[in-house]
């Protein structure tokens, strides 16, 4: 991740700073109280690790796309045959196994992609099951680069959790995607062309 990347995410979720320049946006953040840099944060890294995502995958010749609207319910991604929509994703940067828990009680037929903090705690079951998906992201990592790039700030200068491994892996260590209809990971490596 680059800070470029760090700023695409706050020109695609903040609307009012599409069309700005990188000194606009860290003016815009600089006026920004300190009680609410977390949650900008936190918004920021979100959007960030489904750009991040959706590149890594593509860089795995898996077509993929974000959702125009960054609050599209249910999912963030679309898994792409074709032209049309295989698959949807939701994406969590976050490193708390309860918040994912509750995202797939909320919605059990869509996998959750997640940071490699959570996917190691979570559930060995669910991530065999394909109902959640390491990305191979760090949060911690996240966490950094958008507190560095936009506050100048270290990740526990702001208050955000310092405890989780640090360390992106690669996409190819981490699982690969599978479809909520219920594809086995074989299967939907086959949808789109990927041998496992």
């Amino acid at each position: 991740m680059v800070n470029s990347t760090v700023f695409d995410a706050v020109r695609r979720g903040y609307s009012e700073l599409e069309h700005t320049s990188n000194s606009e946006i860290l003016d815009y953040f600089d006026g920004v109280t300190d009680d609410a840099i977390q949650g900008h944060v936190s918004n920021i890294k979100g959007i960030l690790f489904e750009q991040t995502y959706v590149e890594q995958l593509a860089e795995h010749g898996v077509q993929a796309q974000l959702f125009e609207a960054t609050n599209h319910p249910v999912s963030d991604i679309a898994l792409m045959s074709g032209g049309d929509i295989a698959a949807e994703m939701q994406l969590k940067a976050t490193d708390s196994v309860s918040y994912i828990n509750e995202t797939l009680a909320d919605n059990p037929d869509i996998a959750v992609v997640t940071t490699s903090e959570v996917a190691a705690q979570v559930d060995p079951n669910l991530l065999e099951a394909g109902l959640v998906i390491d990305s191979g992201i760090s949060n911690q990592d996240l966490n950094t680069e958008v507190s560095s790039a936009i506050f100048g700030e270290t990740s526990s200068e702001i208050g955000l959790d310092a405890t989780s491994e640090v360390g992106a892996e690669l996409l190819s260590d981490a699982i690969i995607p599978i479809s909520p209809i219920g594809l086995g990971v074989s299967a939907i490596g086959a949808l789109f062309g990927i041998f496992i």
